[in-house]
């Protein structure tokens, strides 16, 4: 772990990032029914490698994210509040989930429905829809991707408390 100049040990937390700067955003993009989820939809980083949280609406109706740590559960789920399409957050040791919740008895086909996918996934270039207000999401609206180092590790964000069972807006 590097110190920096000052004595101050840098924390990596939950970052936002735009949801084109997510490693599965084409994944996601050729399995959504509804392609306009994605326009608020964000990339979460916790390491180098940032993952799509999809909100929910139209024929999705919950979504979920499973972090590495309750701390950076807590994190994301502090990150999320507030955010269109993110509402009913609730917050499960390390599981993160948005919307409506999930029966357990859904077989195969319902949970797919259920979170708004696809049967079959699409064969084209995907491309971003418009944001709201119909103007363009594009990189300049968002900071620029951090770098991480080589094999770094995150640590957890200081004055974030652990959750209880549930966490609700």
């Amino acid at each position: 772990m590097t110190i920096s100049p000052a004595g101050v040990v840098p924390t990596l937390g939950v970052r936002l990032l735009p949801p084109t700067a997510a490693c599965d955003y084409e994944s996601w993009a050729a399995r959504l029914v509804t392609l306009d989820l994605l326009r608020d939809a964000v990339a979460v980083a916790l390491y180098r490698l940032p993952l799509l949280a999809v909100p929910v609406g139209a024929d999705r109706r919950g979504g979920s994210m499973d972090m590495l740590d309750p701390v950076f559960a807590q994190a994301l789920a502090d990150a999320l509040q507030g955010r269109h399409g993110f509402d009913r957050l609730t917050l499960s040791g390390q599981l993160v989930r948005w919307g409506d919740p999930m029966p357990d008895c859904l077989a195969p086909d319902a949970r797919r429905r259920f979170q708004g996918l696809r049967e079959e996934p699409r064969h084209r270039p995907i491309t971003l829809p418009p944001g709201p207000g119909g103007r363009d999401l594009d990189s300049r609206s968002w900071p620029p991707v951090p770098e991480s180092l080589h094999g770094r590790q995150p640590i957890p964000p200081r004055g974030v408390v652990r959750a209880g069972a549930a966490h609700a807006p």
